[in-house]
Parts: structure tokens; sequence; C-alpha cells
């Protein structure tokens, strides 16, 4: 009789994995933030406990808002061309040691733009990293471009317009990010049109911090993929209205624990989701941030809901499903991950 595969660290490790909402400044190794700031003349805490302390929250976070300070120390460090080149290298480099075999990480290139560089010059930084890591490593990674919720209208507009002049270099998907609850999804409504006359799909973080609303408004506005959406929950006409448009919905347990998104790990609706038939993927959100990576996401998903091999494969089928990459692609992707999976795990 074949044992069954033990689910532990190494073992989900080494399964081919596939994350789709990862952004890149809440994600960047403590060696690369020292990189950073060596290329730019400034300084940190000697100690990597302490830095460690400035950029990744605590688990009794008071909310969102409180979660997303943790950014400043960060952002302060990608304001160059080299800066962002080391970011995007770093990202492809944590993902590769995590098991990843496809990436979609996110940005906000107007946050880049604080000493004077162009939203242009962010992005194409940023991309530079991502392509050198890749050839490096293996392992594609594409981006997905964010326009921020509290910022004008004409500056998320260039945002978006900017993004699409990268498709055909790695730019896959658009995105706002920020302060759901102070600037929910009807305010946002010209500047997805704006963003949609690009081409490029929308996925647009809701339910997040702000109310079931939110993401019916998204799905309304015709955004292909959910950020969190954890506060679906209880809303069947609005999972209905997920599952009837094919919606992906991106879960991040650790970030929504911690910015009390959910109240505990048994509100957390992954087993609700799945069971009314939604597209969800498991994603780490901010892997420095929430301390966290994939493998571990899906351990503790294991631990306090349940989650196995049978379930681990499915929703990485989903995320490879979600991607805004060609079928081809996808196609080649599920090939690796259908070529890991065991009889005896499902």
């Amino acid at each position: 009789m074949t044992q069954e595969r033990p689910f532990n660290e190494a073992t989900v490790r080494r399964f081919p994995k596939v994350e789709l909402h990862c952004h890149l400044d809440g994600s960047l190794s403590l060696p690369a933030l020292r990189q950073m700031a060596r290329v730019g003349g400034q300084s940190l805490p000697a100690s990597d406990t302490a830095l460690r302390e400035l950029v990744t929250a605590p688990r009794d976070t008071v909310s969102l808002i409180d979660y997303l300070k943790r950014f400043q120390v960060v952002t302060d460090l990608m304001q160059t061309p080299e800066q962002l080149a080391i970011a995007g290298y770093d990202m492809v480099r944590t993902a590769h040691a995590d098991g990843l075999i496809y990436l979609e990480t996110r940005f906000a290139p107007a946050i880049f733009t604080e000493q004077g560089l162009s939203i242009r010059s962010a992005i194409q930084g940023v991309l530079d990293g991502l392509h050198r890591g890749s050839a490096e490593y293996g392992i594609p990674v594409n981006a997905i471009v964010c326009a921020m919720r509290d910022r004008p209208l004409d500056e998320c507009r260039e945002v978006f317009a900017t993004a699409a002049e990268f498709r055909d270099q790695g730019v896959v998907g658009l995105d706002f990010a920020g302060d759901e609850f102070h600037h929910p999804t009807s305010e946002l409504t010209a500047a997805i049109a704006a963003g949609q006359a690009t081409g490029l799909p929308f996925t647009l973080h809701a339910g997040e911090a702000g109310p079931a609303s939110n993401v019916a408004d998204a799905l309304t506005l015709g955004a292909q993929r959910i950020g969190h959406g954890v506060h679906m929950s209880g809303h069947p006409a609005i999972i209905a209205q997920a599952r009837a448009a094919h919606a992906t919905i991106e879960t991040c347990l650790t970030s929504n624990l911690q910015t009390k998104a959910v109240a505990d790990v048994a509100a957390f609706p992954l087993r609700e989701f799945l069971e009314n038939g939604l597209a969800v993927t498991v994603n780490t959100d901010d892997r420095t941030v929430s301390d966290t990576t994939l493998t571990q996401e899906f351990l503790d998903l294991h631990a306090h809901c349940g989650l196995d091999w049978n379930l681990l494969t499915q929703v990485t089928l989903n995320a490879i499903d979600g991607a805004f990459i060609a079928q081809d692609q996808k196609d080649g992707l599920r090939e690796r991950v259908l070529a890991a999976v065991s009889p005896v795990d499902l």
C-alpha cells in the first residue's frame, strides 16, 4: 500500500506553487533592504531584529491603516531605478526559494516618484529587476501595476496609461491599492474605465477593509479578480455574482488576521467560498510585512482549515486559470502542477 505524502514544510515547499497577490514593497527581504539603503546612502537599524520590527506588522495590528504604516520605511528605499531593480530581483529570488513556478507581483509606481523619478522610469526599474531574476532563476514573474485609491484621478489615469506601454514587457494587469474603507470602489468608476480602455485586465482590492458591496461594485465594473474579498462571507447574492462572473478570489489568511479583516482563523471563509463554487486562490499579500511565505500560508490553512493536498492542488490550478497570461503558458504550468500530484494525495 502506498503511503500518503506527509504535509509538512519540506513537501509543501517542493510542490510547484503559483501566487497572484503579492505586493512588491511589502515582500522584500532584509538583505535587499540593506542593499537598497546602501545604494541610496540611507541608514537603517544595525540589527536585523530592529529592522524586522520596523517592517513587520505584529499580530495585534489594529486595522489595515495601522498595517500599511509598515510600508513607509520600505518605500523610502524605492526611489531610484537601481533600488527598484534590486527590489524586483529580490522578489524573484524569494519566490524561487519558496517553490513558486509563477508569480504576479504588484506595485504602485506613483509611490516611487517622491524624489523626482517618473512613473515610466519606476515601472521600468522594477521590470529590469524582475527580468534579471527570471533569467537567473527560471521563474516567469509578471507585474500588476496599481494606482492608489487616495491619489488624484489624473495620476491614476497616467499610471494606467503608462503601465499599458509595458504590456509586452511583463505588465499583465491593473489594480487599485490603498485605503479601501475611506475610498470605496464606487469612487473609482472613472479611473477604472480609463484603465480598462488600455485593454489590460483588472484585479481589484475589495471586501478587505470595506464592505461586501465593494466586491459587488468591483464585479459590476468588470474586475476579473478580487483581492481578498473576505467580506463576501455571509452574502450569498454577492457570492453568486462572483461565481457567475467566474471571478478569481485572491485570499490572504495571515494579512487578513493582522488587519482584522477577519476576527480569527475560524472566520476565514476558505471553506465557505470553495463550497459555493468560487475560484479561490491562496496568497501571501505581503511576505515581509506579514512575515510569511506561500508555503507557510498553506501550512496554516492545513492546520486550521483542513486544507489537504487535494485542496492545495485545486487552489493552485485556480491560480493558473486566473493568471493574466496566455493559454499556452497556463497549459505549461498546469502540466508541471499535475506532474507533481500523487494519486494517493487526491
